[in-house]
């Protein structure tokens, strides 16, 4: 008994830890309940959530546990779905509870009982919530008078979901160390994800792990046969269900991995993000996403021309940079072979595909310039703008008609010249906040600001040859990484007032 009450002093928060406790209990007789559906799917979710409650006491922390939690869940596709379910590209398909969800809601626990306590004095509101909520808007519209209601309104339920999200991780991350712990559980997430695929890689198998978002069977197989001529390839996707959408999470997150290596001195926290790098690296030359590559690519010439800009820090990441460099030397020397395969001997139905799906982007725009169609209605209003007619493309597309590979041409189909502009506000006041950012003083939050920049940047190049904005796991990833640029910029906006943030330590649990 001693031992059980001196167990909950140190794990900081005595009533969190007992609520945790008795919340596990909770589950543990749930999962004596559900054992008994014969649901191999029940028992899983009934299971994954006692480990989760007992992580969350073990650790001594829980809400830096749900932290990292939330940083691993952001990509999988894992989630029970409500209502009818709509089978289509370029939007969501249905209502929705998520794994990362349950981090969410707990972390959206402790900040409301801060605001309730005092411990935290408001709740920030970064003022691009209300462009994003401008977009939503248009989904509103649609849900009222669009012909396509039930669609439009899975969409701005999503849309209301990352806004929360946006919101809880903004107002979580108040501490350089918050961000560094933000930023690990990123890079944690990299990589699960960069082992998975280099054991899908390695076995050259589908895992059958299609729950968690695993690439299809058929899908894989289609891509082995139509990816490279006169050769069958094998791409992985990990837990991204594509490969091109694991490109486009990696060529966002590799970033953070590389910038929390060259930012740290020692220890555990580095190794793991060096591993990450360098399997990262590994996963996204196997995934053979040339979007992906050429994002990736321009992620770290944007990393490389910032950190070379920064006096102090130049010299003081020059070995480890170099190091990193090596590593990435090596990867590249590795897959060599399937790099210029691909890119040389790449089947031309991708290209030729992606410009058929342009024109007929440009056709359905022209019908409806200023406003679009409607939230998340593109694969219903496109058909008849295809060069083979309403009737024709449904046998051509069996049905599942390929929204266009260009998310600035989907938003504008969708939402017209009027919600392009609106987006790209979004985008560039975003960019803006973090080109200010880089004059924070705290080297931390630098290299971080850094890491979110070459994100968002990977991210934007990545929209003119996909839709994978549109693809949950990546408006996550997307809308954390915006999340930390704002907190560092409420950060930044204390500095001048604070002798040294760096020594600032995260709030109790």
């Amino acid at each position: 008994m001693r031992s059980t009450l001196q167990f909950l002093r140190n794990a900081g928060d005595t009533r969190s830890a007992l609520v945790t406790l008795g919340a596990a209990m909770v589950a543990a007789l749930a999962v004596l309940v559900v054992a008994g559906s014969g649901s191999v799917k029940v028992i899983g979710a009934a299971m994954a959530g006692c480990m989760f409650l007992a992580g969350a006491i073990v650790s001594g922390n829980p809400r830096l546990f749900s932290l990292y939690g939330l940083m691993l869940a952001v990509p999988f596709d894992l989630s029970k779905r409500f209502g009818p379910i709509i089978a289509k590209m370029g939007g969501e398909t249905s209502l929705r509870v998520e794994f990362s969800d349950v981090f969410l809601v707990v972390l959206l626990a402790y900040i409301v009982r801060d605001l309730a306590t005092g411990r935290l004095g408001g709740l920030r509101i970064p003022k691009i919530t209300y462009i994003w909520l401008v977009i939503a808007g248009f989904g509103v519209a649609a849900m009222l008078w669009g012909t396509y209601r039930l669609t439009a309104a899975h969409e701005v339920v999503r849309m209301l979901k990352v806004t929360l999200l946006f919101i809880v991780v903004c107002n979580e991350l108040g501490t350089p160390q918050r961000l560094l712990h933000c930023a690990a559980g990123l890079s944690l997430g990299v990589l699960l994800q960069a082992m998975v695929g280099m054991y899908q890689y390695a076995t050259r198998q589908h895992l059958g792990l299609d729950i968690l978002g695993e690439t299809g069977a058929g899908t894989t197989d289609q891509l082995a046969a139509d990816s490279v001529r006169a050769e069958a390839v094998f791409r992985v996707g990990a837990f991204l269900n594509h490969p091109n959408i694991f490109g486009a999470y990696l060529a966002a997150l590799l970033p953070m991995s590389l910038s929390v290596f060259l930012l740290k001195k020692g220890g555990p926290m580095k190794a793991m993000c060096m591993l990450a790098a360098a399997l990262g690296s590994a996963a996204l030359m196997a995934s053979l996403s040339r979007s992906g590559w050429l994002s990736f690519a321009v992620a770290c010439l944007v990393l490389v021309v910032l950190v070379l800009l920064h006096g102090r820090l130049r010299m003081k990441v020059l070995l480890p940079a170099g190091a990193a460099a090596m590593v990435l030397a090596v990867v590249l020397m590795a897959f060599s072979g399937p790099i210029i395969n691909r890119i040389f001997e790449s089947k031309p139905d991708a290209i030729l595909g992606r410009a058929e799906y342009n024109r007929t982007a440009a056709g359905v725009i022209a019908a409806k310039p200023w406003l679009g169609h409607g939230l998340n209605s593109y694969v219903y209003v496109a058909p008849p703008y295809t060069r083979y007619g309403p009737r024709k493309a449904a046998d051509v597309y069996e049905n599942w008609l390929p929204p266009v590979h260009n998310i600035y041409l989907l938003w504008t189909a969708e939402t017209g010249y009027i919600g392009l502009v609106i987006h790209l506000a979004l985008l560039f006041s975003l960019l803006r906040v973090a080109i200010r950012n880089l004059k924070v003083r705290d080297e931390t939050l630098f290299m971080i600001n850094v890491a979110c920049l070459c994100g968002v940047a990977a991210l934007m190049v990545d929209g003119f040859f996909s839709f994978t904005l549109r693809i949950n796991s990546v408006m996550r990833v997307f809308w954390v990484l915006a999340a930390m640029i704002m907190a560092i910029h409420y950060l930044h906006l204390r500095e001048p007032r604070t002798a040294s943030l760096a020594s600032d330590t995260p709030r109790a649990a």
